[in-house]
Protein backbone atom coordinates (compact mmCIF):
# COMPACT_ATOMS: atom_id res chain seq x y z
CA UNK A 1 0.00 0.00 0.00
CA UNK A 2 1.23 3.70 -0.62
CA UNK A 3 0.10 6.46 0.61
CA UNK A 4 0.15 9.91 -0.66
CA UNK A 5 -0.02 13.07 1.83
CA UNK A 6 -0.80 16.45 0.20
CA UNK A 7 -0.49 19.83 1.97
CA UNK A 8 -3.18 22.67 1.53
CA UNK A 9 -3.07 26.45 2.58
CA UNK A 10 -6.57 27.39 2.57
CA UNK A 11 -7.62 31.01 2.91
CA UNK A 12 -9.85 30.94 5.68
CA UNK A 13 -13.17 32.29 3.39
CA UNK A 14 -12.60 29.18 1.23
CA UNK A 15 -12.59 26.65 4.26
CA UNK A 16 -16.67 25.61 3.58
CA UNK A 17 -15.72 25.61 0.00
CA UNK A 18 -12.73 23.46 0.22
CA UNK A 19 -14.35 20.69 2.52
CA UNK A 20 -17.32 20.76 0.13
CA UNK A 21 -15.38 20.16 -2.93
CA UNK A 22 -13.75 17.36 -1.32
CA UNK A 23 -17.20 15.78 -0.40
CA UNK A 24 -18.31 16.37 -3.77
CA UNK A 25 -15.88 16.33 -6.94
CA UNK A 26 -12.60 14.67 -5.18
CA UNK A 27 -13.56 11.89 -3.40
CA UNK A 28 -16.37 10.60 -6.32
CA UNK A 29 -13.32 11.28 -8.77
CA UNK A 30 -11.07 8.96 -6.40
CA UNK A 31 -14.08 5.90 -5.98
CA UNK A 32 -13.46 5.32 -9.13
CA UNK A 33 -10.40 4.86 -9.75
CA UNK A 34 -8.53 1.27 -10.08
CA UNK A 35 -6.46 0.62 -6.36
CA UNK A 36 -8.12 3.22 -4.77
CA UNK A 37 -8.47 2.55 -1.13
CA UNK A 38 -9.25 5.32 0.84
CA UNK A 39 -8.80 8.81 1.74
CA UNK A 40 -8.80 11.17 4.64
CA UNK A 41 -9.03 14.96 4.87
CA UNK A 42 -7.37 16.85 7.96
CA UNK A 43 -7.89 19.90 8.83
CA UNK A 44 -5.18 21.38 11.52
CA UNK A 45 -6.21 22.38 14.88
CA UNK A 46 -6.65 26.52 15.65
CA UNK A 47 -3.84 27.75 17.63
CA UNK A 48 -4.85 27.71 20.98
CA UNK A 49 -6.07 24.19 20.35
CA UNK A 50 -1.89 24.11 19.79
CA UNK A 51 -0.81 25.95 22.29
CA UNK A 52 -2.83 23.72 24.83
CA UNK A 53 -0.31 20.35 24.13
CA UNK A 54 2.58 22.25 22.98
CA UNK A 55 1.46 21.87 19.19
CA UNK A 56 3.79 23.27 16.29
CA UNK A 57 1.81 25.45 13.81
CA UNK A 58 2.18 24.46 9.98
CA UNK A 59 2.09 26.98 7.53
CA UNK A 60 -0.69 24.59 6.07
CA UNK A 61 -4.58 24.34 6.96
CA UNK A 62 -5.41 20.62 5.25
CA UNK A 63 -3.67 17.55 5.00
CA UNK A 64 -5.43 15.15 2.40
CA UNK A 65 -4.12 11.44 2.95
CA UNK A 66 -4.84 8.90 -0.27
CA UNK A 67 -4.28 5.44 -0.31
CA UNK A 68 -3.83 3.19 -3.40
CA UNK A 69 -2.10 -0.37 -3.50
CA UNK A 70 0.31 0.56 -5.30
CA UNK A 71 2.45 3.71 -7.02
CA UNK A 72 1.63 2.22 -10.47
CA UNK A 73 -2.37 2.56 -9.76
CA UNK A 74 -1.50 6.17 -7.89
CA UNK A 75 -0.31 7.00 -11.22
CA UNK A 76 -2.99 6.05 -12.80
CA UNK A 77 -5.73 8.19 -10.69
CA UNK A 78 -2.62 10.79 -11.29
CA UNK A 79 -2.81 11.09 -15.32
CA UNK A 80 -6.54 10.19 -15.41
CA UNK A 81 -9.24 13.17 -16.61
CA UNK A 82 -11.25 12.58 -12.81
CA UNK A 83 -7.55 13.62 -11.45
CA UNK A 84 -7.61 16.76 -13.39
CA UNK A 85 -11.36 17.93 -12.86
CA UNK A 86 -10.68 17.37 -9.25
CA UNK A 87 -6.90 18.34 -8.63
CA UNK A 88 -8.14 21.47 -10.61
CA UNK A 89 -10.56 22.49 -8.51
CA UNK A 90 -8.83 21.88 -5.16
CA UNK A 91 -6.09 23.69 -6.05
CA UNK A 92 -7.76 26.95 -7.48
CA UNK A 93 -9.09 27.23 -3.31
CA UNK A 94 -5.39 27.17 -2.19
CA UNK A 95 -2.64 29.43 -1.81
CA UNK A 96 0.31 26.51 -1.52
CA UNK A 97 0.19 23.17 -1.76
CA UNK A 98 3.32 20.49 -1.40
CA UNK A 99 2.97 17.10 -1.52
CA UNK A 100 5.10 13.79 -0.33
CA UNK A 101 4.69 9.83 -0.80
CA UNK A 102 5.04 7.21 1.48
CA UNK A 103 5.34 3.45 1.69
CA UNK A 104 3.56 2.07 4.14
CA UNK A 105 5.06 -0.57 6.54
CA UNK A 106 2.49 -0.48 8.93
CA UNK A 107 -1.32 0.19 9.44
CA UNK A 108 -3.52 -0.33 12.16
CA UNK A 109 -7.28 0.13 11.83
CA UNK A 110 -9.49 2.51 13.32
CA UNK A 111 -11.49 1.79 15.87
CA UNK A 112 -13.27 5.04 16.45
CA UNK A 113 -16.34 6.28 14.53
CA UNK A 114 -15.57 9.50 12.44
CA UNK A 115 -16.55 12.44 14.22
CA UNK A 116 -17.04 15.12 12.06
CA UNK A 117 -16.52 18.24 10.64
CA UNK A 118 -18.00 20.50 13.98
CA UNK A 119 -15.72 18.25 15.91
CA UNK A 120 -12.93 21.18 15.79
CA UNK A 121 -13.57 24.66 14.68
Amino acid sequence: MIRLQIFFAVDDDDRDAFEQMYHTVYVPALQRQQGYLGCSLLRRYPADVLDEFGGTPVPYTYQLELDFDTEENRRRWAASDDHEHAWTQASALATSVQSCGYDVVAAEPSVAPHAGPESRT
